[in-house]
């Protein structure tokens, strides 16, 4: 019979200094067992990451919200009779809409007129004239690149 090599674990006889939990409503000082530990139990530790990942989540979320929202004034807009009509749109009208111009996934620029074009989603929105702020709707097919 094979006998199998059987790991101990080893414990260190090393002792640390008295900590503060780091989790923000609690003031429970502790003896940690490892270096490393900052908070005073392994619930602590996890409520106190799943906070942190709240936090996280809600501004992904917002993001999202705003991005969705852009689309949806540029759908409309662009298929308006005026957009239809006159092949662009005034600022007024993306106002009036609550558009977030802060607001968009990624930027390119156009290689003719080297203007910056913010998508949200497929949908492109661009400045044609600064004076009279009239800007472009664009659609970005998937297959573009």
């Amino acid at each position: 019979m094979i006998k199998k090599n059987s790991i101990k674990k080893r414990f260190s006889n090393r002792t640390y200094p008295r900590k503060l939990c780091k989790k923000p409503d609690c003031n429970i000082e502790f003896v940690p067992t490892d270096g490393r530990q900052v908070y005073c139990s392994s619930q602590h530790r996890i409520d106190s990451n799943n906070d942190k990942r709240k936090v996280i989540d809600k501004i992904e979320s917002d993001f999202t919200s705003r991005a969705k929202s852009n689309e949806k004034i540029l759908i409309k807009i662009i298929g308006s009779p005026f957009y239809i009509k006159n092949g662009f749109t005034h600022s007024i009208f993306l106002e009036h809409e609550c558009y977030d111009f802060e607001t968009f996934h990624f930027i390119e620029y156009d290689e003719e007129t080297d203007r910056e074009i913010q998508f949200c989603y497929k949908h492109g929105i661009y400045l044609i004239d600064a004076e009279k702020k009239y800007f472009k709707i664009i659609i970005k097919e998937k297959n573009e690149d």
